[in-house]
């Protein structure tokens, strides 16, 4: 084998391995809790909104922290000029939800008392600006319901 066979080989090994330790990683990784997928079903559907340019009905379904911190005028205003930088949605995957502060104690499947907070960030690539960081602040309210806190791009 010449030597650049030999360091093509050589490369190829290395990733094989690296994939093969990161498959091992990621079948390892624990799964979400009842909570997380209430969570990240919110937050989709309320980003399912935000890309359909419906930033009102975005707006409405929002906590009430949400609302009482930007009015809708506000909101409608600066989402539509941040989203406008970004462009259209190409890809968006849920990378990792987290309870902010202590997550529940107990049984997982007892579930998160309101006022429980959880960030979750979403790895997503934007036409125009390619690839950024979606980070959505959740809160489950007294009726129950996961909703929008707050919303950064980066």
């Amino acid at each position: 084998m010449t030597e650049a066979a030999l360091l093509a080989h050589g490369r190829r090994a290395a990733l094989a391995l690296l994939l093969a330790g990161a498959t091992a990683v990621m079948a390892h990784a624990q799964p979400m809790s009842p909570d997380q997928r209430a969570a990240v079903g919110a937050a989709e559907r309320w980003l399912a909104r935000v890309d359909a340019q419906r930033y009102a009905d975005a707006w409405a379904m929002g906590a009430e922290s949400f609302k009482k911190e930007v009015d809708r005028k506000q909101w409608n205003d600066g989402i539509g000029d941040l989203r406008r930088d970004y462009g259209r949605v190409v890809s968006r995957k849920a990378e990792k939800a987290a309870f902010v502060g202590s997550a529940p104690e107990g049984d997982p499947t007892a579930g998160a008392k309101p006022g429980a907070e959880m960030s979750i960030l979403f790895d997503t690539r934007f036409v125009r600006r390619k690839q950024a960081t979606e980070e959505l602040i959740m809160v489950l309210e007294q009726d129950g319901l996961w909703r929008v806190a707050g919303y950064h791009i980066q």
